[in-house]
C-alpha cells in the first residue's frame, strides 16, 4: 500500500523515455525506505507528438530544393515549439482525439494508477513536478479539472471517489521547474490562474535567470499571488550560466532537496 503519488511531467523537444530516472534515483537515495510508501508515475506525453514532428523533419531535410542552415537549431525550435503549439492548437478542435485530449487522458492514466496503488483512498496526497512546457500542460489540466471541461465533461464509470482523485481534489505540491507559461499567457489582458484544489495546496517555481525558457509567476497578476518563486542557479559549471541551465533543474539541489522534505512531510503525516 501506497501513501503518497509523485506524479511528473517533461518538457518540450524530443524527449528521453528515461528523463525521470536522475530524479527517481535521487529521491529514492534521499527517502530510503519510505521511497517503497510513494507511488511514482511517470507522463510520457511526448508519445503523442513526436511521431508526426519526426515524420515532417524528415520530408524537410529530404524535400527541400536548398540546403536547410542551422539544422540544429531548426530541429530544436520544430520539436519544442511545435509541441506547444499542437497542443494549443489542438484544444480548440473538435473530435475526441485531438492531441490536447489525448494527453489530458495520458494524465488522468497515470493518476488512476496511482489512485489503485494508494488503495483506492481519494485523500491520500499528491505531488507533482514538471518541467518547461509541462507546466503549461499541468496547468491546462487543473484548469479543465476545476471548470469540468474536455475530459471532465463526462466521466462515466467512474465512481465519486476516483473522480475526485483525477480531478487532483488531494493535490498537496504542484512543484514547477523552467516554467514558460507566461509565454502562453503574454498576450492576454488578465491571465488567470486555475483555483486551488484545496486549502492545503502549494505552489513552488523554480527558475533560474540564465534560463531564457524558465519564467518567475507572480508577475501575471493576483490570481497567481498564491505562487511562491524560487530563483536558483540551476546546472552545473556548463550549464548554470547560460540557457542550457534550462536542463538543469531536476539534478539541483535547490529543487530536490525541498522536494524529498515535502514527500517526508507528507509521509510522516499519513502514518
Amino acid at each position: 500500500m501506497k501513501d503518497v503519488a509523485l506524479i511528473t511531467l517533461h518538457g518540450m523537444g524530443k524527449v528521453d523515455w528515461h528523463y525521470h530516472s536522475e530524479l527517481e534515483n535521487r529521491l529514492r537515495n534521499d527517502l530510503g525506505a519510505d521511497w517503497e510508501r510513494v507511488s511514482f508515475k511517470v507522463v510520457n506525453y511526448a508519445y503523442f507528438l513526436q511521431q508526426p514532428q519526426n515524420i515532417l523533419w524528415e520530408r524537410m531535410l529530404r524535400d527541400t530544393d536548398n540546403e536547410l542552415d542551422a539544422t540544429r537549431l531548426r530541429k530544436f525550435l520544430l520539436f519544442g515549439f511545435g509541441d506547444a503549439a499542437a497542443l494549443e492548437y489542438s484544444a480548440r478542435q473538435a473530435g475526441p482525439n485531438t492531441k490536447y485530449l489525448q494527453v489530458q487522458r495520458e494524465i488522468q492514466a497515470q493518476l488512476s494508477q496511482a489512485f489503485e496503488e494508494l488503495g483506492r483512498d481519494h485523500r491520500k496526497p499528491v505531488v507533482i513536478i514538471a518541467q518547461s512546457l509541462g507546466c503549461q500542460v499541468i496547468s491546462s489540466y487543473l484548469w479543465d479539472a476545476g471548470t469540468g471541461k474536455y475530459i471532465f465533461e463526462s466521466m462515466a464509470g467512474i465512481d465519486a471517489g476516483e473522480r475526485e482523485f483525477v480531478k487532483l481534489r488531494s493535490l498537496r505540491n504542484l512543484v514547477t521547474t523552467g516554467c514558460n507559461i507566461p509565454i502562453f499567457a503574454s498576450g492576454l489582458d488578465r491571465p488567470t490562474c486555475f483555483d486551488r484544489p484545496n486549502p492545503q495546496f502549494q505552489w513552488d517555481n523554480y527558475y533560474d535567470a540564465d534560463d531564457v525558457l524558465g519564467w518567475p509567476m507572480n508577475q501575471l497578476g493576483n490570481t497567481y499571488h498564491f505562487v511562491r518563486d524560487h530563483p536558483i542557479n540551476a546546472g552545473n559549471l556548463l550549464t548554470s550560466w547560460n540557457p542550457l541551465s534550462h536542463t538543469g533543474y531536476w539534478s539541483d539541489d535547490d529543487v530536490l532537496l525541498p522536494l524529498a522534505e515535502k514527500l517526508r512531510q507528507l509521509l510522516t503525516a499519513t502514518t
